[in-house]
Parts: C-alpha cells; structure tokens; sequence
C-alpha cells in the first residue's frame, strides 16, 4: 500500500514539473535555515554542560546592595569556598579559582610563552570533567608549587604530555614568579566551554599573592560548589544568603547559588535577580526558524491548493471507484511527506556546504553530525513539516464529492481564495516582523560603534608587559614611543573592557559608614591617561613633574557625584586605610557594556601593578611601526609579541549582538526570498491556467 502511495505521489510530480520544482526549491531553502538555526541554538545550550554532574554544579553569586543599586558578580572572599564545605552540610565539594590571567610569563630552558588560565585549588578536578593525558588528578596540586599545563602549551614547551610531566617551568606575572613541577597535563578544553586555560596553577600560591587582600571584604575569586543529591536548591539559597554577612557585620553583600550550566546563557541580572542573557538571542532564533517553516510550508499548501481545479478529475475518478476519503487523504499527506524528505536531503547536504560560511558569521565550529539526538531532531523536522504542509492540501482536496467532480460543477470557492490570501498576507506579517527587527538590531550596532566612549580607543594598541620584569618596564615603554608612528604609550592594571578589579576599600570624610559603595579599583602608570585619550574635567593628571605620586588619586565624574564632593581638587579620601590627595577628576568613561551606566572609578599610580600595556599609534604605515613595537618586545621578553587593538576589545563586548544581527539580516532575507518565491509560484501557475484556457477556446472556435 505504501509502495503504492509513493508510486502515485511520484506520477503527481511529474504531472506538475513546475510546481514540483518550486515547491522543493521553497522546502529545501526553509529547511537548510532551519537546519542551521538548530545546530546553533543546540551549540549554545550545550556550552558548559557536558560535565557528568552538572546537575549539582553550582557557581556562588553574590549581590553587593550599594548606594548605586544592586550588582551581580561571580565573585567571592577567596576563603568561600572552604569555607562553605566546612559550614553546610548539602555541599559535597566546594572549589576555588581566581579570575582568568592573561598574559603569565612560563619560561622553561631558552624558551619562553606566554599563557592564559588560571589558579584553581585541587577539588576542581573532582567537580569537572577534566581530562588528563599524563598525571594523577587526584593530587596534581596538592603541592602549592604544582602546575597542570595543556595539551598543546605541553608540546609546545616539551614536545608531548608525557615528556613535561615532573619537568620544572618558571612562570611570572606582575612582582610575583616562582619555579613550578609539571604534575599534570590535560587534553585541550574543547569548543563547550566558555573558557580554554593554558595552565592551571596551585591555588594557595594567589592567596599568598593576595596577602592581606585574603578578607571577606575583597571580592577577587570565583567560588563553585557539587551540591549533595537532592538538595533543596530554593532552601540552600535562603540559608546561604547571609554567609558572608555574618562572617562580616558590615557587609552589604548576599549570597545565591545559580546552575553552572546555565550561567552562560543567563548572565543578565536585574536586583540580585537573572534576568536573561544570551538565552533571549536562543528563543528569538527558534521563533525565527519556526516562523521560517511555517512561511515554506504556506508555499506549499497554497500552490497545492491552487492547482486543486486540475486534479478534479483525478479525484472523482478515483471516488467513484470507491476511494475512500481517509484513502486519498493518505494519498495527500504521503505526497507532502515525500516532497518533504526529498527536501530534507538536499537541506542537508546544503547545510554540509554551508557549514564553513556559517561558523565563520556564528564564531563557532559547528558541524553536523548524524549522531542520535541530531537524526532524531531531523527526522522531527521532517514530518512536522511534511504534516504541517500537507494537512490542509489533504483535508481540501479529499472532500469533494465524486457527482460533483464529475459533472464539472466545482469552481474555486470564495473560500478557497480567501484563505490562500490570507495566507499570503501572513507569510508577509511575518517577514514585516523580522524586517522591523533587522531595523532595530542594525540601529543598535550603529548606536554602538558611533558612541563617544569618553576615551580614543582608534589605533590603539594592547599588549600584556607580564614578561618584562617590573624594574625594566619604563625602559621598555620609553624604547616604544621612540619607534616611529608610536605617539605615547604607557600601562595599566587590567584591560578597560569589563569589571575587574573593584573595591568597597575608599572612605571620606562625612560618609555613611553603614553605607558601602563599590568603585572600580584601575591602577595606572604616568602617561596613561594623555595615551588613552581621557579628558580631564577638572584637576590634573599623574605626571613625573610632581614628583612622588604614591599618595595622589584621581577620581571619575560619577565616583564624584557618588561622594557629594563640590570642590573635588584637594579633597583628601581614605584608600585601604592610606589618605590620598584627589588631584583631578576625569570624564566619565566606558569601561563595560554600553547597557550599564557608568560606575563610580577612581585611577590610582603604581607602576609595578601597571603590566597591561597601552601604544597609541598614529602613523600612515602602521605595520611598520607594529613591526618596531615587536621588535623591541622580543628584545625584552625573548618571545613574539602578542597584541590586540582596542577597538577589537570593545566591539568583543557586543559580539554576541553583532553576530545575532548578521544572522537576523541573512535569516529575515531568507523569510521575504521564500516569502516572493510563493507569489511567484502562484503567479506562474495563473499565468499558465490563462494560457491554456486561451490555447482550449481557438480550437473549439476552429471550423
């Protein structure tokens, strides 16, 4: 019987060439978008999930209440995490990391790299799935002058993983350096996750590094918990709310648990609560490939529906031959189902072409596989649009009644008509909808890249000075701006992209001290602000003019209105128990998204925590004065220079909304192309009805 349907659906494509070839056309251009926006939308939910117990891993939020409202970090006191396994009985594991490191200096024999990654504490590999190629991960840093390095930054420094493991490496960063064991090496993180370290290094040593820093009012490592099976996540919340506050009665700050899984695509929070994130852009594309399907699908039943006159006779014969009406709409919906996988074939070996385009719009690696959950999703696609295309078409057509059909009495109904523009009209609602979207999101990428940040950020240089030894870095920076092109360069602590170093640590006379405000803490070198372009609104900047600067701060215009100073200049603040004299007040500048408003900041001079270095270059042959910059990097590190421009760092900060606006331009393209493709469709088959019925009238008028 199937065999039967298949051979009939075939004789009807054949009948209709045309039609046919417009119809799969439609369905395999619908179908490869839907294709793609699945293996993108499955990309993004899979990111950080792959962890066999990711059920019970959780990241320790905090919410710091200032007088500026409530923030959301993932930042705790770096004793958090021990302390909690030691306090609550639903933690099984509790580990501690810092923030990411960039740019450590690892020097084994003569050769030297530079590395990106992290501190972490020995519970990390029992919490995550890391997979070690050489080494115990049981105890690979247990020892604190232990390192666990990667795949690839192994071979590069040893020739394999086998050949570093219990070989010593020599790692530097700012003041601090000391000589490590390789008791470790792991297989490369992979394209699910978030972040790839190139090493990971013993814990306790960034204690030590911190020092005094080591309190429950500093804020400068990430906590992760493995809550115990069957712990009441919504109970462990209210009772873990007070945590630090009670180990520090005047914290502002409360604590929450949210999935580690989802931190990713949830990482908006809106009052110490989430609020959203990437998950917005997840949900907008599955609409999207929902409503581009849908749009297909109404090309089909339309010229399905259209071309119904001519098969009259098809289905009055067969009626009157005793063809049920449950049998011809089989016959229908096999015809549907079978255009359909014809359809899906060529989608996917469109998307197989298409894949190296894709990522490159989507920065991923995607790729389609034909593993179990992938077949299974495509062969749901398959038959929810071969049924979705064809239930109406079979419903129609196999309703007429075979006296009817053969007298020639049917004529297409006002209904019918109505119905096939009004789904037309739809067909554009939608592709309205998304063009209005595009509009918005195109405007905002514009409204982005135009904005006045308050700073220069044009030929601007990054580099990490984490290799040249603190005492030698302004030797370095004065060889830089001797190269030709190089206007002034200078550093600081952190890169001004995003919150990374912020402090409750400033006081001033007359404040609140039940009232903790939160500044951004950015450590700077002479020159930095003439390098960066800031503007001065009142006051001045560092300048070895003055002579010792140690004891001198400059604020930004809201740390300003934050404090209530009129007169700032002169004013006198406490810094971590130190006065410092504020000697001018700088314009407000972006130093996160464009979302957020601008946060109280302060600068403050000291050069020896100011390694992230800042080239201003201005000069018609720029690779010529890059290639004298990396001349004399080399000169100093013994390694080749990685940098980045600053305008690059910025527009990462929006990558994610000038990826989802090139993918709604290329998706909403694709909805109003099928969209016409369908007019065309209807117009052709029109057009074709008229020619016939003009060629059937001159041969009956014939003598």
């Amino acid at each position: 019987m199937l065999r039967h349907q298949i051979l009939l659906a075939f004789r009807s494509f054949m009948k209709s060439k045309h039609i046919f070839a417009i119809n799969l056309f439609g369905l395999t251009v619908g179908l490869t978008t839907v294709i793609l926006i699945l293996l993108w939308v499955k990309d993004e939910l899979s990111v950080n999930r792959y962890h066999t117990q990711i059920d019970q891993i959780y990241t320790v939020m905090t919410n710091h209440d200032n007088s500026t409202g409530i923030v959301t970090i993932p930042y705790t006191p770096a004793e958090m995490a021990e302390a909690m396994k030691a306090e609550l009985s639903q933690v099984d594991k509790a580990t501690a990391f810092s923030p990411f490191i960039e740019g450590v200096a690892f020097e084994q024999g003569n050769t030297k790299m530079e590395g990106d990654g992290y501190f972490v504490d020995q519970e990390y590999f029992q919490i995550f799935d890391v997979d070690f190629l050489a080494g115990n991960p049981e105890k690979a840093l247990t020892d604190i002058n232990s390192v666990v390095i990667s795949e690839t930054f192994a071979n590069k420094l040893f020739g394999s993983p086998q050949l570093a493991l219990g070989k010593s490496l020599k790692w530097q960063v700012f003041d601090f350096k000391n000589e490590v064991e390789v008791t470790g090496v792991y297989k490369d993180f992979g394209k699910l996750d978030l972040v790839k370290p190139e090493y990971l290094l013993a814990f306790p040593y960034f204690k030590q590094m911190l020092g005094e820093g080591v309190h429950w009012d500093n804020f400068n490592a990430t906590a992760t918990v493995l809550l115990k099976a069957g712990t009441d996540v919504a109970s462990f919340n209210e009772q873990v709310a007070d945590f630090i506050k009670n180990k520090e009665a005047e914290s502002n700050v409360s604590v929450f648990v949210q999935p580690f899984g989802d931190t990713y695509l949830y990482g908006t929070y809106e009052d110490g609560k989430v609020a959203g994130g990437r998950i917005s852009y997840v949900k907008i594309f599955s609409v999207i490939a929902i409503f581009i399907l849908i749009i297909a699908c109404i090309n089909f039943m339309n010229l399905t529906t259209a071309r119904s006159m001519s098969r009259l006779k098809e289905i009055g014969v067969k009626k009157s031959m005793g063809a049920s009406r449950g049998g011809l709409f089989t016959q229908f919906i096999t015809e549907s189902l079978v255009l359909t996988f014809f359809a899906v074939v060529l989608a996917i070996l469109v998307s197989f072409l298409l894949q190296p385009f894709f990522n490159q719009v989507t920065s991923k690696s995607l790729g389609l596989t034909f593993q179990p959950d992938i077949v299974f999703i495509i062969v749901g696609v398959w038959l929810i649009t071969g049924l979705l295309a064809g239930i109406y078409p079979a419903i129609y057509l196999s309703k007429f009644k075979p006296v009817e059909v053969m007298k020639s009495n049917l004529k297409g109904s006002f209904g019918e008509l109505l119905a096939r523009k009004g789904l037309v009209v739809f067909q554009f609602s939608i592709s309205l909808l998304l063009i209005i979207g595009i509009t918005v999101l195109s405007k905002q990428m514009n409204f982005i890249q135009n904005q006045n940040l308050g700073y220069n950020q044009a030929q601007l240089l990054e580099l990490n000075a984490s290799g040249i030894a603190p005492n030698q870095l302004a030797t370095y920076l004065e060889e830089t701006k001797k190269v030709p092109g190089v206007s002034n360069a200078s550093s600081l602590s952190h890169p001004l992209v995003g919150l990374a170093s912020s402090t409750i640590g400033l006081t001033w006379e007359g404040k609140d001290p039940e009232e903790q405000v939160k500044f951004e803490n950015i450590t700077v070198n002479m020159g930095l602000i003439e390098t960066m372009g800031f503007e001065m609104a009142e006051g001045r900047a560092f300048s070895p003019e003055f002579g010792e600067e140690d004891n001198k701060i400059i604020l930004n215009e809201a740390a300003v209105r934050t404090i209530g100073f009129q007169n700032p200049v002169g004013q006198i603040v406490n810094l971590w128990g130190e006065d410092k004299e504020v000697i001018g007040v700088v314009k407000d500048f972006h130093f996160e998204s464009l979302k957020e408003t601008v946060k109280p900041a302060f600068l403050k001079y000291d050069p020896a925590f100011a390694q992230k270095v800042m080239v201003r270059i201005e000069s018609d042959d720029q690779q010529a004065s890059i290639a004298g910059i990396s001349e004399i990097y080399e000169r100093f590190t013994g390694q080749p220079l990685n940098y980045s421009f600053m305008d690059e760092d910025y527009q990462s900060l929006y990558a994610s909304e000038q990826r989802a606006s090139k993918l709604a331009k290329y998706f909403g393209t694709t909805a109003i192309f099928l969209s016409c493709l369908g007019l065309f469709g209807l117009a052709a088959f029109t057009a074709e009805k008229r020619k016939k019925k003009s060629v059937y009238g001159k041969l009956w008028e014939l003598p």
